[in-house]
């Protein structure tokens, strides 16, 4: 009887734990904004979305600033080999080089003008020498919103109270 009783507190305890620990990710249309963390510390927010193509499209929010990744399983791209492309956001342009690694490019995006066309626009074209990769944008002004905010809260979590593990919400 007593094993049966410890095991219902037990039982009761860990639901509770469960309940209180933060969701995984907020969904904001199509987008899925997370906050990731290695072990206890408050790495970075991510905004992830998969293409009718099967690209999958990541916007990543760290100290460093934001960052587009793109990425496919079909994709055999050189490892520390860069690729010229023209990223296209409603009337915003800009040419860039990603830098690839096996199925992936990415490249930082600091021009201020395209982040805004990135929150306005339909769609983002990424054109590349062999093809374009087209991203809609559905919800992007909401779920690039959420990315900051999730990086302002929880980078700053950590800053305030060394002491205490970041909450992870995204």
């Amino acid at each position: 009887m007593r094993l049966a009783i410890a095991a219902l507190a037990l039982s009761a305890v860990s639901i509770a734990a469960r309940a209180e620990a933060p969701a995984d990710a907020v969904a904001i249309g199509p987008w899925k904004v997370d906050a990731i963390s290695k072990g206890q510390k408050f790495d970075r927010c991510t905004m992830t979305r998969t293409t009718d193509d099967g690209v999958e499209v990541r916007f990543t929010r760290d100290a460093a600033g934001l960052d587009l990744t793109m990425s496919s399983a079909k994709w055999k791209l050189g490892r520390g080999k860069s690729y010229p492309v023209e990223l296209v956001a409603g009337s915003s342009t800009l040419q860039a080089d990603v830098a690839a690694s096996g199925n992936a490019v990415s490249l930082p995006v600091k021009d201020e003008r395209f982040l805004k066309s990135l929150k306005l626009a339909d769609g983002l074209d990424v054109k590349g020498e062999g093809a374009t990769i087209k991203v809609a944008l559905d919800k992007s002004a909401a779920a690039l919103d959420r990315l900051e905010a999730c990086y302002a809260m929880n980078g700053s979590a950590a800053e305030r109270n060394p002491f205490v593990a970041p909450s992870g919400k995204p």
